[in-house]
C-alpha cells in the first residue's frame, strides 16, 4: 500500500484500488486492511463463491458488527444518564 498525487493505492483481497479522500492516509490504509482481513476470513470459511458475493458477505457482516456496536453504545449511554440522575439524587440527599 502506498501514496500517489490521486490518492491511497490500497489492497484488498488481491485487487489495488486507490482510494481518494482528505481523510488521514495511514486511517484509509488500516480500514482498507480490516476490510481486506474480513473478507480473506470469510473467504475461509465459504465455499468457493464469486467476489461479489465474497464482498456482500463481508458487507453483511461489517454492518453486523456496526449494528451491534451501535446499540451497545446506545445501552451504554441509556445507563450513564440513569447513572447521572442516581448521582444527582444521592448528592441531594447529601451523600
Amino acid at each position: 500500500m502506498e501514496e500517489s498525487n490521486k490518492g491511497v493505492i490500497v489492497d484488498i483481497f488481491g485487487s489495488e484500488y486507490i482510494i481518494k479522500g482528505d481523510g488521514n492516509s495511514e486511517y484509509t490504509k488500516e480500514v482498507a486492511g480490516y476490510v481486506d482481513l474480513k473478507m480473506r476470513e470469510i473467504s475461509a470459511v465459504t465455499a468457493n463463491v464469486s467476489s461479489l458475493k465474497l464482498a456482500i458477505l463481508t458487507a453483511l457482516n461489517m454492518a453486523d458488527e456496526v449494528y451491534r456496536l451501535r446499540k451497545e453504545k446506545e445501552i451504554k449511554d441509556n445507563l450513564d444518564i440513569k447513572v447521572d440522575a442516581l448521582v444527582k439524587v444521592l448528592e441531594g440527599q447529601g451523600f
